[in-house]
């Protein structure tokens, strides 16, 4: 008898059931996946919605785990104009289906889970990129996904220091206070992107930055940069001239992010990219070859992470009667 009523899991649901723990082990299980070509993932689709008047984009991010037969969809994308109705920048849900029925297994809050990934997947790249001789940290933007980073590095990384670069005083001011109880971490703030970037080993760029933030000067021999989400955040001279280019995801990160217009330029080609991290992960491709390397990383998001996440969740709700069902039928 296949399964017809649908589970509805909301972010209290998810926030009860979702631990960084979990989060970090599932993303690096899906890099692994990917890396032996496990997944099927077409790269994402964006909406662009600016035409209506309203500063806002969406994404459709399907994917199917092969192994753990999870099927599903994200539904997500930042709203600019959140913040004046008291709503987060990031919106979205994760709906999950049977693989061989279609039905509608699960439709669940998408942002937590998102931003618990993010975080998870900038600790996992750094844990097979980062140098050896690691001990401090920058990260570039106060707001969630920043927050995630930060705390997932802290399974991973124990008495580093961390320096935040914020643009508001505010912002900065409070994130360093959370973030130091919550990791047990040296976390300061910093006056400006380069003060914060310019003696870490690993630069976490979390930001919507219109324009490049950080100049190639800044970035000395051995870091990785993260170049998180959607966004160009450091100068072209890096870009062209870092040791190794590794990607999440080759057609999303060609298409979208930090070296878009240099590959729709020519500039960068697909031969220039090192690597996905999958591959890395897999063991089909080794990682840093020494601690003088400046690596670039382009994490751009991969919507297997979410899938595999929401999956679990599902499972996890099942067994412990939480969350509503319906009958979509």
């Amino acid at each position: 008898m296949f399964a017809q009523k649908t589970l509805v899991l909301s972010k209290k649901d998810i926030e009860g059931l979702l631990t960084y723990e979990a989060a970090i082990e599932r993303v690096e299980y899906v890099f692994r996946e990917w890396g032996r070509g496990n997944i099927v993932m077409p790269a994402k689709i964006n909406l662009d919605m600016t035409r209506s008047g309203y500063d806002s984009w969406s994404n459709a991010m399907p994917a199917f785990v092969v192994p753990i037969k999870a099927a599903g969809i994200k539904w997500i994308g930042g709203y600019a104009d959140n913040t004046s109705h008291n709503l987060p920048f990031i919106m979205g849900a994760i709906l999950l289906s049977d693989p061989q029925t279609g039905c509608v297994l699960a439709l669940m809050d998408g942002a937590h889970i998102t931003n618990l990934r993010t975080g998870a997947s900038a600790m996992i790249c750094a844990k097979y990129l980062a140098s050896t001789k690691t001990a401090r940290l920058a990260i570039v933007g106060g707001g969630m996904q920043g927050h995630t980073s930060l705390k997932a590095m802290s399974f991973h990384y124990k008495g580093i220091v961390v320096k935040v670069a914020e643009a508001s005083d505010e912002r900065r001011r409070n994130f360093c206070e959370t973030m130091r109880i919550e990791t047990g971490l040296d976390v300061s703030g910093a006056e400006t992107v380069e003060e914060a970037v310019s003696d870490a080993d690993v630069i976490v760029l979390v930001t919507t930055a219109k324009q490049p933030i950080v100049k190639d000067k800044w970035i000395k021999p051995g870091a990785l940069v993260l170049a998180m989400g959607s966004f160009q955040q450091v100068e072209d001279e890096f870009l062209l001239s870092a040791d190794r280019i590794v990607v999440d995801s080759l057609e999303q990160a060609t298409h979208r992010g930090e070296i878009k217009h240099l590959v729709e330029t020519g500039k960068i080609t697909k031969d220039r990219i090192y690597a996905e991290l999958g591959e890395i992960v897999a063991g089909k491709k080794k990682g840093r070859k020494s601690n003088q390397e400046r690596i670039l990383m382009i994490p751009v998001g991969l919507g297997a992470h979410d899938i595999c996440i929401a999956h679990q969740l599902y499972q996890l709700a099942v067994e412990k009667g939480i969350g509503a069902w319906v009958d979509l039928l």
